[in-house]
Formats: C-alpha cells, structure tokens, sequence
C-alpha cells in the first residue's frame, strides 16, 4: 500500500516533513523508504518548497481505521493554521492537508503531469483532507527511476549548524549543493522559520546518512533526523532542451532579458542573464525552462552559434575599410580593393558549454550540466 501526504505548512512556518517524521514514527506497521517528492514550481497554490511526501506500507485493509484516527487528531487540525507570510511577496493560501492512501500505486504518468504541469485530483484510493491530495498522490506516483538523497533534521530551538562540520560533510565525495561557491554562505540550511535545522543532500543513501549523522552531532539540540529518497536535482521537470535563434532581444527593468518575445532569463540567473544580455539578433541558443503563462524562465543556457558582421581581412592581415556609399572596401595599408563588404565572423560567447544560475537560484528540481 502507499501512503502520501502534503500541504501542512506554508511560506509563514511549518513543515511537512516534520508532520511525517512523526507519523512514520508513530505507524503500527512495517514500512519502505520515505519520499520526498518536488512538484511544479508554478501550482497556484504550493506550499513553501512544494515538495509532498509518500512512503510504501507493508500492511493490509486495516490500517485505514488507524490512519483515519491519526488524521483528525494530528493533521486535520493543521487546516488553515498558518497563512501570512512576513517574508515573501507570494501570495499566500492557509494550508490545506491532504493524505491518500492507494493499493497500488497510481499511475506514473500522473507524476510526470504534476512535476511538469498544473493538475487536478487524483481519482481513487482513500482520500482525506483538501488540495495536499494533489501532491500527496503525485508523490506516491513517482517511481523513484532517477533518485537523489537527502538527509534533514529538525531542530527543538534556535537553528544553528557548525561550520567545521559543515566544511566536513562539503569535502566528503558524494554531497552536492552544500555551499554556495560564490558567496560561501551554506545552503543546507533554510532562513525561514520553519523547523528544519538542515537537508544535506547527496548522490547515494549510505552518504547521506552518514553527513546528516556528523551534522546533527555538531549541531544545536534537534527533534529527529531521516533520510529521504528524493527527485531533486533530476531535471525531472524538463522534458527536453529547445533550440532557438535569436529573433529579437529586449532588456527590461531590472536587468532581466526577454529573447523572442517570450523567453525570460532574470537577473537572479546570474550566468544565464549574462548570455542573455550578451547575444546579438541571429544567434543560435539551446536552452532549457519552464513554460508558464505562455513564456519560458530560462534554467539553462547553451551558445551554439554567434557571428558578428565584420570588414574583411586584406591579404597583409589588415582589416578593410569603407570607401564610401556603394563603392567597396579597401585596405587602408597596400589598398588592395574588395567587392565583399562584410564578413560573418565567429563570436566567442563568455562562457563555453551550458550555463546555469547561481546555486542558490536553482529550483530543487534542476539537474547540475556542469
């Protein structure tokens, strides 16, 4: 059987890995690894990171009276609980928890529908709760094909991690995101008020388990800690990359660029804004992003081809000049003439290969190119 649940938190506090931990904790039977499942950036109403949980129990009919008990008196009342938010302009929605339960798992396309898209209810099983049955069952969808861990502990009061430690677990073959290179400002701990203390992510489970073990070791007082299979960093939400040639280009305020009337790369996308503003009309660009709205948020960028109209090259090496309107080129040192006027000459764009933002800007879901 499987069981998921999501939507118990919100930008304001709460956490729904908390709430999980805790029912896991409290399960009267035997269950499989628990999942931590990241969605469509753009549901109208995500919780903060829009991740769902989902977990494989191996039980029968009966634990539908237990968990129908354990939902109204330790999640139901969650419902609404926490709305505003003091430190993010998205507009917020109270929370609205659901949990399902399924026989069998749901189908696998309606993960890939609501990792790349907007989607309703899912029809089947037992359902309790409101709009976290959307995720929850999406996350009991996922297959788990393409997986990555993640390590999170829960703190009792104030959020503090060592830095030794941390410096530990970022050497350690096999972690990835743990600090942000540009900034070295940790990244496995969020600001928010929620109750997590850190999620220290990694390729493979036996590293995560043993980073999340060092770090809580060396962290202020927490409530519990778990491992997590996770979709993160699979680029799950991107079907494939697109090809594009550079139409028109427009800078807006702010810094962030439009390409074609449609294809967003903002200013918080570092490297990728800078490609953007760098090409010129022709150019040819792969990128990858999500559509929303009718236009792309570019998450990754490849130059494929620049050239810039140039004066020709005389034979002695000279770059040639205009004699006029209508009259060709010249070489202004041994005054060789020319009928070609220009030249298509390769551009060299600043980076090589694909680009990516900054990673502290990246989605959870976004797949590392480098």
């Amino acid at each position: 059987m499987w069981l998921g649940l999501d939507d118990t938190d919100s930008l304001e506090g709460g956490c729904t890995t908390l709430v999980f931990h805790e029912l896991l904790n409290s399960l009267p039977c035997e269950h499989g690894e628990p999942r931590l499942t990241r969605l469509w950036p753009f549901a109208a109403q995500r919780t903060r990171g829009n991740a769902s949980l989902s977990v494989e129990l191996f039980t029968d009919d009966s634990i539908v009276e237990w968990l129908d008990n354990y939902w109204h008196q330790n999640i139901l009342p969650l419902k609404g609980k926490i709305s505003e938010s003091s430190h993010s302009l998205r507009k917020q929605h109270p929370s609205d928890p659901g949990m399902v339960l399924f026989k069998e798992q749901p189908s696998e396309d309606y993960y890939w529908r609501a990792v790349r898209s907007e989607v309703t209810f899912y029809e089947g099983g037992k359902q309790w709760g409101g709009n976290g049955r959307i995720g929850a069952a999406a996350s009991c969808a996922w297959r788990s094909s393409n997986v990555t861990w993640e390590g999170i502990a829960w703190r009792k009061g104030a959020r503090q991690v060592s830095e030794e430690a941390l410096a530990h677990v970022e050497a350690m073959d096999g972690t990835f995101l743990c600090r942000d290179p540009r900034t070295n400002r940790g990244l496995i701990a969020p600001r928010g008020p929620c109750p997590v203390m850190f999620g220290v992510r990694a390729i493979d489970r036996d590293t995560a388990k043993k980073a999340t073990k060092i770090l809580v070791q060396s962290s202020a007082e927490t409530v519990g800690s778990r491992i997590f299979a996770t979709n993160q960093a699979t680029g799950d939400h991107i079907e494939a990359a697109q090809k594009l040639v550079v139409e028109s280009k427009e800078t807006l305020q702010g810094g962030h660029v439009i390409l074609n009337n449609n294809c967003l790369a903002f200013n918080e996308s570092g490297d990728v804004n800078r490609i953007a503003q760098w090409l010129e009309i022709g150019d040819e660009i792969e990128f990858m992003g999500l559509e929303y709205e009718g236009d792309y948020h570019l998450e990754a960028i490849k130059v494929i081809s620049s050239t810039v109209a140039q004066r020709p090259i005389c034979e002695c090496g000279t770059r040639m000049k205009s004699m006029g309107r209508g009259q060709g080129v010249r070489c202004p040192k041994c005054k060789i003439r020319s009928d070609e006027k220009w030249t298509k000459e390769e551009r060299l764009p600043p980076f090589q290969g694909w680009v990516q933002p900054p990673a502290d800007k990246r989605r959870h879901l976004a797949k590392s190119l480098t």
